[in-house]
């Protein structure tokens, strides 16, 4: 087999590979392993138990023979031992043995027979032998003894014969180990004890008799292991239990083998098992290379295809035919490529869906376009659409090969609602047929079956759609998502139809009046300025509001006067041409743009004759209700190209002679005028410099006092604020003050006021003189505000003053935008200590019903009624009521604008009891007011 080795080049082939390779080789190698080591110790064992077998069989010949010469010794003794053979102990008749007798101890040495042949040196060495073993007091009946007789080893075998007696005799060694009986392959050897040899067979090395020694104490049979010229051996040995035979000490017959030979047919086994598993393991090599090639062959395949997919080609069609999970995987694959195909087009088409929506700009096309596109789905053949529009139920149709969008009329009302009904009860509906009572549309036959789903626009179902698809599918069968995500796509686009609808008309229209807005007048404006300049002819814009319409809406509420603001704007383009351009900017305030007068035409004649209609309609009458509501009209106009080139230009001037128009009294009509700029720009630049006043702490206090007309004493004092423009100079009140109302600076000169009177007290009261209470006059804006009682509680506290010290004047004017509100924060102040005075009372909308619930401390009679109380009975009437109402209602009056003897006495007989003007103090800095506070206030000072 040819091994490729790109192969190896996957990681899944890698991975793989090393599996099967492990799980065929591992078992293979532990298997072998375990063999080899169980059959070592096998073969070790049946070596052990063949060497125990010989030595015990080289033991037990041993035990027999010394059992024959232990048994023919005696009867020896008995016989005549001259010329005794051996033969007759050991069957060998060639050799002689010497034996002798040792008798009977004489003065205390032993007496020796001698039989046989003479041996000096035998007999000395038994001698001794003898005595040694006497001295040791051996009670042993048998002996061998090992001598050294004429420098030659000898074996001899001694039998106590009783009586001090032996009986000794000469042993042949081949006797006891005949060396056909020895093997020949292993060192033999007889030892007595522990270190003594009997016999070897080879010469032992000093280190056996070691080796043995420290082997056998305490066990009769063992092996032990050594080493003979650095070769290892393995040896046994066997105990012969001699003493049975009356010997004093066993011997032991040890066998030793080189463990190299021991071993050498497991060497042979392991060299087979090398073979073994080598011829294995490249079997396992090849096995996992093959089954990785028929493995990665289908998985490549199938990579190589879902890389194409990646790329976007889901064309392309697996084949495998492996008979198993690859090619059930390749079958999947194949039908998931094509869902995604499918899937892909479908989103393909949405996504044109989704940006026809998101692009178009044109609200009323987009649902066109969306039902052109939806068309494009592979499984749709035909939509319809049906929907309530404002001119009632329409069907709206497009089919597959058409790009047309066919519209019908013929969907009745009965049809739909029991549709709808249906819907309500599923969220989709699967029919076979075309619904009977659609008309007969081209293309419907194409259409194998029907889906019906329920419309949604802007939160609410307002139709449904029918696709029909060119598949047949029964009832809960298929995937429907593609028609669920058109139908989204209808509904959104409805929606958003309707929201940019909806978004226009509040964007350019009011939703009060229905008359188009600002932004539609500049637009509209723009468009007539246009075609002005292109052909030469004049516009006139027409700026309308009308008079004193926050009374009515303060009265009797704002829906009745949202009512007849409706009822004013039906006047108004009563009032005017088609062609002319009627708006509301808000509130009150109306415009009409006059487009296309032709520049020989008499522009006052056309303007007049529009505004004359006006004032004759506009203030008649309004019945709302109970009530008949009417209210006048202050009227500016501003001419183009005259007044101005721009827009903003023309509508500047036209509010600019609007406000003069209301200035002159209302009810009136005001072109515009170049000294009107004037005023206006002067109007501008003063509110310019009244922020930088602000800024640069231009403004400063004056003082008027306030005189108790019993005692001629300074009571109190009313804070006038004064303006010390650097180029102007004093900038009267009169005309800075309503500027600052109308552009709201007055509430942060308000403040500005209030802290510097609290700051003039604090400095009074450290110098040690007591002042009068202050008045401050409140604005209605500052009044209105939630964090004002607020402010002048913390304004107190940062000056540590007590709320006794001021005294806050506050207009009707402040009261009557909200009456609750005003109740709530003069009670506030009240309970918190401060003294509340009504300015310019009579002046504005006086009712005896807030007099009755706010918690006021004294009226200020305005200086208007005072002025003529000595001339005319109207004036001193008024002033004379308030009096006594001031009385009956426990308040204090205060007569403002007092300057002539005769009025301070008219004002003394009606019960006044204190007075501001110029007949005690005219209004003074703040150092000459601090000069009469230093005097203690005492003097009559005019």
């Amino acid at each position: 087999m040819i091994i490729d080795f790109h192969t190896f080049n996957s990681p899944i082939a890698r991975r793989l590979f090393l599996f099967f390779f492990l799980a065929v080789t591992l078992p293979i190698i532990l298997l072998v392993s375990v063999t080899f080591f169980q059959l070592t110790d096998y073969m070790a064992g049946q070596h052990r138990k063949e060497l125990q077998h010989d030595a015990k069989y080289i033991g037990m010949s041993l035990f027999d023979r010394l059992q024959r010469v232990a048994n023919e010794l005696p009867r020896l003794a008995e016989s005549n031992l001259d010329n005794v053979l051996l033969g007759s102990i050991a069957g060998a008749a060639e050799k002689q043995v010497s034996v002798q007798l040792l008798g009977s101890q004489v003065s205390g040495s032993p007496v020796w027979l001698f039989l046989g042949a003479n041996d000096e040196d035998l007999s000395r060495e038994l001698r001794q032998e003898f005595s040694a073993s006497v001295e040791l007091e051996h009670d042993s009946p048998m002996r061998i003894h090992q001598l050294n007789v004429g420098g030659k080893e000898g074996l001899f075998v001694s039998l106590n014969m009783g009586a001090s007696s032996y009986l000794a005799a000469r042993l042949v060694p081949e006797f006891f180990w005949d060396p056909e009986q020895l093997p020949h392959d292993k060192l033999a050897c007889v030892l007595a004890g522990l270190e003594k040899v009997v016999f070897c067979n080879v010469t032992p090395p000093d280190n056996f008799i070691e080796a043995f020694a420290s082997a056998r104490p305490g066990s009769s049979l063992g092996s032990f292991e050594w080493e003979a010229q650095d070769e290892p051996m393995r040896s046994v040995y066997w105990e012969v239990f001699l003493k049975n035979l009356g010997m004093d000490t066993n011997w032991a017959v040890a066998l030793s083998q080189p463990e190299q030979e021991l071993f050498a047919t497991t060497r042979r086994f392991q060299d087979s098992l090398i073979i073994i598993v080598l011829t294995s393991i490249l079997m396992a090599l090849m096995f996992s290379i093959g089954h990785l090639r028929r493995v990665l062959r289908p998985l490549q395949t199938l990579r190589d295809a879902t890389r194409q997919v990646s790329e976007g080609r889901l064309d392309n069609q697996v084949s495998i035919s492996s008979g198993d999970e690859f090619e059930e995987l390749a079958v999947a694959f194949n039908g998931m490529t094509e869902k995604l195909g499918r899937q892909f087009e479908q989103r393909a088409a949405l996504m044109e869906l989704d940006r026809l929506i998101l692009s178009s700009r044109d609200s009323r096309n987009v649902v066109k376009q969306v039902l052109l596109r939806a068309k494009d789905f592979p499984e749709c053949q035909m939509l319809l659409l049906v929907v309530k529009e404002e001119g009632g139920l329409r069907l709206r149709a497009v089919r597959r090969g058409s790009e047309q969008e066919e519209k019908h009329d013929v969907v009745s009302s009965e049809e739909f609602g029991q549709i709808m009904s249906d819907l309500n009860k599923e969220p989709e509906i699967r029919i076979a047929r075309l619904p009977t009572w659609l008309p007969g549309l081209c293309g419907t036959e194409d259409c194998a079956s029907w889906l019906i789903f329920p419309l949604s626009v802007s939160g609410l179902l307002q139709g449904f759609v029918l696709i029909g698809t060119r598949n047949q599918v029964g009832i809960g069968e298929g995937d429907t998502g593609w028609a669920v995500q058109i139908v989204g796509r209808l509904s959104i686009a409805l929606t958003r139809a309707r929201w940019q609808a909806d978004l226009y008309r509040q964007a350019h229209f009011d939703d009060l009046t229905g008359l188009p807005n600002r932004s539609a007048l500049k637009a509209a404006l723009t468009q007539a300025l246009d075609r002005s300049r292109r052909h030469d002819t004049r516009v006139a814009l027409l700026f309308i509001d009308l008079d004193r319409f926050k009374l009515i809406n303060d009265s009797i509420g704002h829906a009745a006067g949202d009512m007849y603001l409706q009822a004013v704007a039906e006047r108004i383009l009563c009032c005017v041409r088609r062609e002319d351009t009627v708006s509301r900017l808000g509130g009150d305030e109306f415009t009409i743009v006059i487009a296309d007068i032709p520049s020989d035409a008499n522009i006052g004649v056309e303007v007049l004759a529009v505004v004359t209609r006006l004032l004759e309609s506009i203030p008649k009458p309004v019945r709302i209700g109970t009530h008949d509501l009417r209210s006048t009209l202050s009227i500016g106009a501003s001419i183009f190209p005259d007044d101005g080139q721009t827009i903003d230009d023309l509508m500047k001037q036209a509010d600019t002679a609007m406000y003069q128009a209301k200035r002159g009294g209302g009810n009136s009509f005001r072109f515009y005028a170049e000294e009107m700029q004037a005023a206006s720009q002067e109007r501008m630049e003063l509110e310019h410099d009244m922020r930088r006043a602000l800024e640069n702490d231009q403004f400063m206090l004056y003082f008027q006092p306030q005189v108790e007309a019993s005692s001629k004493q300074i009571r109190s004092a009313e804070v006038l604020l004064r303006w010390n423009h650097p180029e102007r100079g004093l900038v009267s009140p009169g005309l800075f003050i309503p500027i600052a109302e109308e552009s709201l600076l007055i509430a942060d000169i308000d403040c500005w006021v209030l802290k510097a009177t609290c700051s003039h007290i604090r400095r009074w009261l450290d110098m040690g003189v007591e002042p009068v209470r202050l008045a401050v006059n409140i604005s209605a804006a500052q009044f209105q505000n939630p964090k004002f009682v607020d402010l002048v509680k913390t304004t107190l506290a940062n000056f540590e003053l007590t709320p006794d010290r001021i005294e806050l004047e506050i207009t009707e004017g402040a009261f009557i935008d909200d009456l609750l509100h005003a109740q709530q924060v003069l009670h506030e102040l009240q309970t918190f200590g401060v003294r509340l005075a009504i300015d310019d009372f009579g002046t504005g909308y006086c009712s005896l019903a807030y007099l009755k619930k706010m918690p006021i401390d004294k009226l200020k009679i305005d200086q208007s009624f005072i002025r003529d109380i000595t001339r005319s009975t109207r004036d001193a009437a008024i002033v004379e009521v308030i009096l006594q109402l001031s009385k009956q209602l426990g308040l204090r009056c205060i007569a403002e604008g007092v300057e002539t003897e005769a009025e301070l006495s008219w004002l003394v007989g009606k019960g006044c009891e204190i007075f501001q003007g110029y007949f005690f103090h005219r209004p003074m800095p703040l150092a000459d007011f601090e000069q009469l506070l230093v005097k203690g206030l005492g003097a009559n000072h005019r």
